[in-house]
């Protein structure tokens, strides 16, 4: 049987840890990257997660899309 032993092996510690660096510095990008605006929606939303109960406020574009009826 051709297992490919690639497929089989758990990654290293190592390939753990450097998967994760480059998934932080990615996602780290992204924030530098992003219009205030978008930011502070985020932020708000994370904001009403944390918060509990409270429903968590609808992306701004499917919002937008309400008022045109």
């Amino acid at each position: 049987m051709g297992v490919d032993k690639k497929l089989s092996k758990k990654p290293s510690v190592e390939e753990i840890l450097n998967a994760k660096r480059t998934a932080r510095d990615r996602l780290i990008e992204a924030v530098y990257a992003a219009d205030r605006d978008s930011l502070e929606r985020a932020a708000e939303s994370v904001k009403a997660a944390l918060r509990g109960d409270s429903p968590i406020p609808r992306p701004q574009r499917f919002v937008s899309l309400d008022s045109e009826d």
